[in-house]
Parts: C-alpha cells; structure tokens; sequence
C-alpha cells in the first residue's frame, strides 16, 4: 500500500483499518510505503502499524543503487515533473516485487500507478478517496490524461469509497459508468471501545475550556478551503443569535487556522468557540459533541459524519459528494439543501430545540453505522476487488 503520509485524515485512517483487516484475516506480507514520515503530524497513524507489526518506509529511500536502465529509458519520456516522483516509486516497487499494489489518493494513484505498470506489478488498484481534483488545488494538469491512460491498462481497478465520487470520476474521465468501483469506508468499532470514548468526553470538555452542561456543535476538519470553514463559523454565529448558550468546538487544523480565529474572535462569536488543534483523542471529542455540523463543498464519504454516528452524535451535513450517502437522512442525522448560512442555521436550530428527535437520531445512528459502514464488509469487498 503506499500514500502520501500517515497523517490524520480519512484516507490515512482507512488505509490503516484495512491493513490492520487484513492482517487479522491472516493475510501476510502487507507493506506500507509514504511519501513523506518526517514529522510527527505525517506519522500520526504510525503507531497502529506498528501495533500489528506492519511495516511502514518512505518511497524510494529504502532502495539502493539506480533504476534499471531500460525502466530509466521509459520514465525519462514521461513529462518532466513526473519523472523524478516515479523514479522513487518505481525502485520501491522492483525492490518490493508486490503481487498487489495498492495505490491512496490521486497525486500517488498516478505517479504509483504509472510506476507499478512499468515495473510489472500484476493487480493494481487505484482508490480514489473523494471528487475529482478538478474541485481541489492540488489539481494538475497531467492528472487527467494520467488517469485516462492507466483506465486502458491490464490489471488495473479503480475503486472510490463513495457511487457520487465513482460517478463524479467517470464523468470526468469520459469513462463508462460503473467502470469505477465502489468500497465504502469500513469502520472497526466495537461497543467497549465506543464506551471508553463517551466516557472520556466530559475530561475532553474540560480540558478546552468548555463549562460543564453546555450544548455543543462541533466539527472534526482539516481548515482548507474545501471544507468551507468561515461557512461554518457563519452558521455557528446565527445558531447562536438564536440560542447564546450553544458552544462550538472545532478539532483539526490547516492553513484557514489564523482566518478563522480572526472571525471566531468577533463579536457574534466570541467566547463561544474553542480551537482543540490535532487530537489524537478525535473520537472522545466527537463524543463530547451534541450534534456535528460538516459544511464542505467537495467531500468523498467523510468518516467524521460515520464516527459520530456510531457515537449516537446526530449530524448534519452539506449535500457535498457523497456525504448523503453517510447519513440517514431524516433519522440519524440531516443533510442541508445548500450552502446557505441563514437556512442551515435555522434548520440545525429546530433540530436542537427537538429534544425528541435529538434522543431519536441517539439510536438509529450506531444501528445506521453498524449496519452501512462495518468493517469486515469493506474488508470482504477489497478482497474481491484483489481478485
């Protein structure tokens, strides 16, 4: 398998709950291969590896000496800001001689999946984990026709872990639809586990600074532009013109962080926010939350909307990608017409005055989450996509 990081994103995680699937099913030799280990953000999902003894390298450094020349001869007509990527992909792979490579997210589906064709690799799978980057800035112009040359070549598979984000991908690469595959995200919870989170809640809020008592909307993202951040503090600050006693927690970080700080610290919202950074503990804190809002504009399938859900958390959502598809819309959670402050607001401000349909959404959430998003499911699933 290999990805950019290990960091602490959807991708990353489930990339982690699949190794470690397939290591209890007693599969052997899995191998995890990442762009970059070097700081302790990128290694954030590290040690669950190294848990179930798998073992995680750096593309490309483990690897003595230089690529055999008739591989040199054939990279050195790719374009050149492939070249020198692909060259460190491909030593990893010939070195390796994996009978499956298993490929994360777009920028190492083509420069891995163009590495493993020309180094043999027999099955080859390319997950990809959300929209197409047309929506992202990561986008790059060779992606495309990238994507559309490794669509023609034997062994290849292309998965996605949402049918919008398949459909969405098909679309864009003029492909037939249902060519690309769908394996939902597999979550491996069980209910101790899901026990020992809730109860840790009530420390969590405490230690950010939350009183004990209040109600709280919260979120788990990355403060990228995709997710749509000042969005969400919008709504948090006519959710609280409505209700002043409301909280607001957001978990994660990125480059939006001072931007958001700078609105969180007006005078609609402030006192009322409270940035918890990284949490390793990311689950207690969804625990801590009496409903999660996610306001992204591009989404995959977003493991915070399933998590919570197996916390009994209720959650409301954009219709971004295939976020629907993680709700059950109505009953677990909500999902917004659009992306319009004063609407969502008004609807999330029902919601938390509906103490009935809070206590409801409670219950069919992990029954939902179980039912949809197990992990031996998404375990099976990949393994008929192996072949």
């Amino acid at each position: 398998m290999m990805i950019g990081t290990l960091g602490p994103g959807g991708a990353e995680r489930q990339l982690v709950v699949t190794a470690r699937g397939l290591r209890d099913g007693r599969k052997p030799n899995i191998r995890v291969a990442c762009v970059d280990l070097s700081s302790p953000v990128s290694r954030f999902f590290l040690p669950e590896l190294e848990s179930q003894d798998i073992e995680a390298s750096v593309i490309g450094t483990e690897v003595d000496g230089n690529l055999d020349p008739r591989l040199r001869c054939v990279v050195d007509t790719l374009p050149f800001e492939l070249r020198d990527d692909v060259t460190l992909y491909a030593k990893t792979l010939a070195a390796q001689q994996p009978e499956i490579a298993h490929l994360w997210l777009d920028e190492v589906n083509i420069k891995g999946g163009i590495a493993a064709v020309l180094t043999g690799v027999p099955r080859i799978i390319i997950s990809q984990r959300s929209l197409p980057p047309i929506n992202f800035v990561f986008h790059q112009p060779y992606m495309r026709e990238s994507y559309r040359w490794l669509a023609r070549q034997p062994g290849v598979k292309m998965i996605n872990n949402s049918a919008a984000g398949a459909r969405a991908y098909e679309a864009w690469l003029g492909l037939t639809r249902n060519s690309i595959g769908v394996v939902r995200n597999g979550y491996a919870f069980d209910e101790s586990e899901l026990a020992g989170y809730k109860a840790d809640c009530i420390k969590l809020r405490q230690r950010v600074g939350i009183e004990p008592g209040a109600l709280v909307v919260g979120t788990v993202m990355r403060f990228t532009e995709e997710k749509c951040p000042i969005l969400w503090l919008e709504i948090a600050a006519l959710i609280r013109r409505d209700l002043p006693e409301v909280r607001f927690l957001i978990v994660g970080d990125g480059p939006l962080r001072a931007a958001m700080e700078a609105r969180a610290a007006a005078e609609d919202l402030a006192g009322a926010v409270f940035f918890a950074g990284h949490l390793k503990e990311s689950m207690a804190a969804i625990a801590s939350m009496d409903l999660m809002l996610l306001t992204s504009r591009a989404e995959g399938l977003p493991n915070v909307l399933v998590e919570a859900q197996f916390l009994g958390v209720p959650v409301v959502t954009t219709p971004a990608g295939g976020a629907p598809e993680a709700v059950n819309h109505g009953k677990s959670g909500w999902v917004l017409q659009g992306w319009d402050a004063a609407s969502s607001a008004c609807q999330i401000v029902r919601l938390l005055r509906d103490g009935h349909w809070l206590e409801a959404a409670a219950k069919d959430g992990p029954e939902f989450a179980f039912k949809r998003f197990g992990v031996q499911r998404a375990i099976d699933e990949t393994l008929a996509v192996y072949g």
